[in-house]
């Protein structure tokens, strides 16, 4: 067998699909991938640190990771009945994309959204149903409605706010898209810290209704990969049946059990972001740009015919952000995350060159 042979016995449909990759840079303000810009403090990783020396590394996890699911449970003010934790929130996509749809099934997404729904349903060999946002990037519910009407039974996903336009879905507006979808609504919040609505008390009204987080944002965790799903006990049981066994190494068990005992940490992360996220946005309303995007999120989207000599010059200045123009509806876009007061004033200060400097 040659490597051609070799190659054509893999999944066709993974063998179409376009990589998701993200080029690593060695870029000393990193305002890329939405993470928050506080670390821990070095208190809470000494102790994590003393657990890590004391604790046998030649023994499993916890098969069933309680205490976790109790301090999940304890901050979502839910049952551990009710939740599922993963290897970060795409493990967690993916288990349900396994569970609630089958080969070939339509699976509605609201684009321009995470890349990885799109990866996964086409991956799966799913059926991927395109609703497109508003021009001004907010959800169209009318739209959305439409298509789970003509589409019974199928897996909607939205995220809100949205990944990475910082849109969002009102209470009402959740509720309108329930009251009339008949299949799995998949709400992905991984950002909701930062704004938007919680969805969490409709999940006593809508068996139908999964919600997904994250400990990579708000709690500072992006390099654990903690993620949950949150929903009614019996869907979290049979879901639970396709969850991989040991899918939480200790190490990321116990320090999510720390930061979920730290909320006064967390206030304090959204206590920065929001008037950082405010700032900024009302800045780059002030530049000439073609569009700027109210966002709920920890980042903020715009749009400028410059976009590559505008990208270019802020990498050359040590300041990497995300390029987000190959994204449908997103031509010349750009997505910036808020970063500490520091790296945002530094933004704000090459932004302002960079636009004088083309007078």
């Amino acid at each position: 067998m040659n490597l051609n042979q070799a190659l054509e016995l893999i999944n066709k449909n993974i063998r179409t699909l376009k990589e998701y990759y993200l080029k690593p840079e060695n870029i000393p303000v990193k305002l890329n991938q939405n993470e928050n810009p506080l670390d821990w403090p070095q208190n809470i990783k000494n102790d994590v640190a003393e657990f890590v020396r004391k604790r046998p590394w030649n023994r499993y996890p916890n098969f069933v990771p309680d205490e976790l699911k109790k301090a999940l449970a304890g901050f979502s003010s839910l049952s551990p009945d009710n939740i599922i934790a993963g290897n970060g929130s795409n493990e967690m996509l993916l288990d349900l994309l396994i569970s609630l749809t089958e080969p070939k099934e339509p699976v509605i997404v609201c684009q321009p959204t995470f890349t990885l729904y799109q990866i996964l349903i086409e991956g799966l060999g799913r059926k991927a149903l395109i609703e497109y946002a508003n021009d001004d990037l907010t959800y169209n519910v009318e739209h959305i409605i439409d298509a789970c009407s003509k589409n019974p039974e199928s897996l909607l996903i939205v995220c809100s706010p949205n990944n990475p336009t910082g849109s969002v879905l009102t209470e009402n507006q959740i509720r309108e898209i329930l009251d009339k979808h008949k299949g799995f609504f998949l709400l992905d919040q991984a950002y909701v810290e930062f704004g938007g609505y919680s969805a969490i008390p409709l999940l006593q009204e809508y068996p139908n209704l999964i919600i997904t987080r994250t400990l990579s944002k708000a709690f500072r965790g992006a390099g654990l990969r903690l993620g949950y799903m949150l929903g009614t006990a019996e869907i979290i049981r049979e879901i639970n049946k396709i969850k991989l066994p040991y899918n939480i190494n200790f190490f990321s068990e116990y320090v999510a059990i720390v930061a979920l005992s730290h909320k006064k940490e967390l206030e304090e992360t959204i206590t920065l972001i929001q008037p950082q996220r405010q700032k900024l946005y009302e800045f780059l309303k002030t530049l000439p740009l073609d569009n700027v995007y109210p966002s709920s999120a920890n980042f903020i989207c715009f749009r400028t015919e410059l976009k590559d000599s505008l990208f270019q010059y802020l990498k050359e200045n040590g300041i990497l952000i995300r390029d987000v123009s190959s994204y449908p509806m997103l031509e010349n876009c750009l997505r910036i995350s808020v970063g500490s007061e520091e790296e945002n004033e530094l933004l704000m200060q090459k932004l302002t060159q960079f636009f004088k400097n083309r007078k």
